[in-house]
């Protein structure tokens, strides 16, 4: 063939050298007047002839033997092919299957059904992929709604594959139980046709998923309340209850492989992997129910908190993530677990409601902090959450009472307000011994604002709450003062207050003041408008009171709260109280506990708390465990949520973004219908039923 070639390849050679001599012979001649030229030019136009037929010949036949050469090639690379160790096919635009080798086969008879030899349909062996072929052919990356779709053991495979080995062609089926890489390339050349190739990944993929269940994972668990367990026990069972909770957590956590190791008396270290941890999650925690059935002549049920850090780099970066976690899990009241990950932070238990501590130590020792950082700056900002209510009103005017009592320039941020406020927001306007300057708008406080600055937030943690958050992003000198439980996207302040457990911000910076000074003491008025804040908080001392709300009403009292004048003040217009018996008619009941309703915004000054009286309204119907009232306010939808006892609203709205208290809680929903809003809750309710999660 080599031969063949080269004789084609000199007949251009040959045939100028001819055209070369012919001319050269001819023009010699024609110059010598001789006439032999036409015997040349005969001579030579045989010979160009003769080397025309000779070059056509042998083009034809170096034509068949290309053809030849290339039937057996192609029949050579089909042998090839066919004993290719890797199953190996070619697909057609419409998900056919037009070839396939021998290892093709021998895959579908050791894991596949006979109706799957039989087709030559793709999606018919792999019923995964059928919706990805004509991605493929056009080199498209699987969408992560389809990633979602795919078998658990793809998306197993698929999280457990290092991200540089996936592509635009490189994707996972599944065949039974085996796993298999697919690679496919479009054939070249313009054609129809897709080359697919798989690999048995299993193995590889099964030992990754291995290394990640083997994991190490750093865990921490706390006794919430083990002195108030020893001061309610005789002192000769101390020993058996801490034997007792010792035994439940360690056998507890030996289920799952994992290692316990006591640190302090209620404090424990836990080591265990991440295949462990997934079950106690899947179990969700049942150790923190199983430890109040502990009775030892205890009258108070033994809670605990549990944190887990897992998916750091190393065992520093887990035990790091495990102590934010139980800060948290402390900072939200306790009896929980919280699980954190780099990305996201996982909450289980936390339904209960908890106890108030009996003593104020901790109230003092905050009290005592704020004054001296208080002390230290030269100027103190306080605000609440947007669209203020009685008890973020209220809490700001305690803490700004504060600071005017250390001669420190004050202001309280405040934006918008409630039309319960506004009476209390107008005496403090047109009294003459406060400043003009006491409220500013959010642009005055950005303009104001300085270096040694203090910016204390009140009846909230969260930022994005906050009635201006790009005050808080200037500074990060922050207190928090709050009494609903933190959520991971709470703000770092260098002073955290946060008790889950008080009734409102209000009662807790009464307490406050009673241990900031002596020479600190409000006005009747200063008094009142924190007095409101508890009456609204607790619906009139009916939810969420303890002996120390009545003590700071006292306390309030004592300092001139004129309470006929607070009743007054909170009493609604008709307007109001018509929406409110409005919405409360159009109530429905949904999984016969659940109470859902709308609260029409037109013609109400504060929409938002109607929605939240309507919301306590509705639980005094018989057998409603928790009610939602949504209210649409421009393109947001407010959705206030209220229990009693039974179920924990404030999980409820963690999982839609929101917050609040274990029997107070809210979320917004922006950009979507009441309608939309209202299916939302409903299936994030009928989810966490299912789960056991409420």
């Amino acid at each position: 063939m080599r031969d063949l070639f080269r004789s084609l390849m000199k007949w251009p050679l040959c045939f100028l050298t001819w055209v070369l001599l012919g001319a050269g012979v001819f023009f010699a001649l024609m110059s010598a007047g001789q006439k032999s030229w036409i015997a040349v030019a005969v001579t030579a136009g045989g010979a160009l002839i003769l080397t025309v037929i000779w070059y056509v010949l042998l083009k034809k036949h170096a034509e068949d033997s290309l053809a030849q050469m290339s039937i057996e090639t192609a029949k050579g690379l089909e042998d090839r092919m066919m004993q290719l160790a890797n199953p190996y096919a070619l697909i057609g635009e419409n998900g056919k299957i037009v070839w396939r080798n021998e290892a093709f086969d021998q895959m579908l008879d050791d894991y596949g059904t006979d109706q799957m030899v039989l087709t030559d349909k793709l999606g018919d062996i792999f019923p995964d992929a059928e919706r990805f072929w004509s991605r493929w052919l056009e080199q498209d990356a699987v969408s992560a709604e389809e990633q979602e779709a795919q078998p658990e053991a793809v998306s197993k495979a698929a999280q457990a594959q290092p991200a540089e080995e996936e592509g635009p062609s490189r994707h996972y089926l599944s065949l039974g139980e085996r796993v298999y890489a697919a690679d496919v390339r479009r054939v070249e050349g313009g054609s129809a046709f897709a080359a697919l190739m798989l690999s048995d990944e299993t193995e590889h993929l099964q030992t990754l998923i291995q290394l990640q269940d083997e994991r190490n994972v750093s865990g921490l668990c706390y006794v919430d309340n083990f002195e108030e367990l020893l001061k309610s026990t005789e002192t000769e069972q101390h020993s058996l209850l801490s034997a007792i909770i010792e035994q439940r957590i360690t056998k507890y956590f030996q289920k799952y492989n994992g290692i316990t190791c006591k640190t302090e008396r209620d404090r424990f270290y836990i080591s265990m992997d991440a295949k462990g941890l997934r079950a106690a999650t899947a179990d969700r925690f049942t150790l923190l129910s199983d430890v109040k059935t502990i009775k030892l002549g205890n009258t108070t049920p033994v809670t605990l908190s549990i944190a887990f850090g897992c998916d750091g780099e190393n065992y520093d970066e887990n035990m790091d993530l495990a102590r934010t976690a139980m800060d948290l899990a402390l900072a939200r009241g306790g009896d929980q677990a919280i699980v954190k990950t780099p990305e996201e932070v996982e909450y289980f238990g936390g339904k209960a409601l908890g106890e108030a501590a009996l003593t104020r130590v901790k109230a003092r020792v905050k009290a005592q902090a704020m004054r001296e950082l208080m002390a230290g700056k030269d100027q103190i900002f306080v605000m609440g959450h947007s669209f203020a209510d009685n008890d973020s009103f209220g809490a700001a005017v305690a803490v700004y009472r504060m600071a005017v009592s250390l001669h420190k320039e004050a202001h309280i941020v405040l934006n918008n307000l409630s039309f319960s406020v506004r009476p209390l927001f107008e005496r403090f306007e047109t009294d003459p011994d406060y400043p003009r300057e006491m409220f500013l708008k959010s642009a005055d406080a950005e303009r104001r604002i300085r270096d040694n600055a203090l910016v204390i937030l009140v009846d909230t943690s969260r930022a994005a709450m906050s009635d201006c958050p790009a005050l808080l992003a200037k500074t990060d000198q922050i207190v928090v003062i709050d009494h609903h439980r933190q959520a991971s996207d709470s703000v770092t302040a260098i002073l955290s207050y946060v008790e889950p457990y008080a009734s409102s911000a209000c009662e807790m910076v009464a307490e406050i003041m009673q241990y900031f000074g002596e020479e600190l003491e409000p006005n009747a008025l200063e008094a009142e408008s924190i007095y409101s804040g508890i009456i609204v908080d607790t619906n009139n001392f009916a939810d969420r009171t303890s002996a120390r709300t009545f003590e700071a009403a006292a306390y309030l009292k004592r300092c001139g709260a004129d309470l006929v004048k607070v009743k007054k003040l909170l009493r609604e217009n008709y307007t109001e109280y018509k929406a409110k018996a409005d919405t409360t008619c159009r109530a429905e009941i949904f999984m016969d506990g659940y109470a859902f309703s709308e609260c029409e915004a037109e013609g109400l000054d504060s929409p938002t708390i109607v929605g939240a009286q309507a919301a306590n309204e509705l639980l005094n119907i018989s057998g409603i465990k928790a009610s939602f009232v949504f209210t649409k306010l421009k393109d947001t939808v407010f959705v206030s949520a209220r229990s009693i006892d039974e179920v924990n609203v404030q999980l409820i709205c963690e999982r839609l973004g929101g917050g609040g208290h274990l029997s107070v809680a809210g979320v917004q929903m922006k950009d979507v219908s009441v309608e939309e809003a209202m299916e939302r809750v409903k299936e994030t309710i009928r989810l966490m039923v299912k789960e056991g999660a409420i």
